[in-house]
């Protein structure tokens, strides 16, 4: 169970380990959970906090649900991956990948795209985003009975059952049903990488993922085995009004809100400035 987290003084010895890196979701973590996703944003010191982390050779992951070409957009940051899509999309040294398979899902999202086009139930609204297919209800006045009639959409289309249905913070989402989450793009990321030491953050049941992925692949304060590249990692679950118990059992250590994140880059680059570049 996730621990408040009041300072960066537990993590330094990950902070220490070289190459160390940083793995984060984008909304709710360093973007605050806004109406739409159209009014998200990432603070402006947020983003000068990752470009300076970058620039003294942290190797940074941003792993979202968002679509890639949105996700690099919203960020605005140089010389850091991206993970679009929930890991179907990356963006690694300057280059584009997509998950195998995944163009093969564009067309058949069409078509539950036109089915789902008969919801009209108030505050719900359905995303396009190519392979995947994102029902939201953040703005519905009853959410249980959004979420109800949401799910029912979903279960009269013979179209969504290609997909696989996924829930997150008033959201549901259709995916392709391909070996791809961000768990495995954090595990991809960080072995792209060759990370030793790895802060892993997120707020929703999708970035639960990336943590049991982290810890797979060593946890804190633990090695991974022989071969592996002995890394090491802390998850960091960011504490708000709809995070769920799920997420803070998966992390080790919690911090409040978007605010809390950007406190905590702000003590990784002192620490990091205190004890010479990676």
């Amino acid at each position: 169970m996730a621990v408040p987290l009041t300072s960066v003084g537990p993590l330094r010895p990950i902070i220490a380990r070289r190459p160390f890196g940083i793995l984060s979701d984008i909304d709710g973590t360093i973007s605050p959970i806004v109406p739409t996703p159209e009014e998200a944003y990432v603070p402006d010191e947020i983003c000068r906090l990752l470009s300076a982390l970058a620039e003294r050779g942290v190797r940074i992951g941003l792993v979202t649900g968002r679509p890639l070409a949105e996700a690099r957009a919203r960020v605005r940051v140089e010389g850091i991956a991206y993970a679009g899509n929930h890991g179907l999309e990356l963006w690694v040294d300057g280059r584009e990948e997509r998950a195998p398979g995944a163009e093969d899902y564009v067309s058949r999202a069409r078509h539950v795209l036109a089915e789902l086009s008969g919801l009209t139930h108030p505050g719900v609204w359905v995303e396009d985003k190519g392979p995947v297919v994102t029902v939201h209800y953040r703005q519905s006045p009853d959410p249980e009975s959004a979420r109800a009639a949401v799910l029912a959409a979903i279960e009269a289309s013979s179209a969504a059952g290609a997909f696989r249905v996924h829930e997150g913070k008033r959201v549901v989402e259709l995916r392709p049903p391909l070996p791809v989450d961000k768990g495995s793009a954090a595990r991809d990321l960080a072995r792209r990488f060759g990370l030793r030491g790895v802060l892993c953050l997120g707020d929703d049941s999708t970035d639960a993922d990336m943590f049991r992925a982290v810890r797979g692949l060593g946890g804190p304060s633990a090695s991974l085995r022989a071969g592996e590249g002995g890394l090491t990692g802390a998850c960091i679950a960011v504490d708000g009004p709809e995070t769920t118990e799920a997420v803070l059992a998966a992390a080790d250590y919690s911090v409040e809100g978007v605010e809390g994140v950007e406190r905590l880059l702000r003590e990784v680059l002192s620490a990091l400035e205190a004890g010479g570049a990676p």
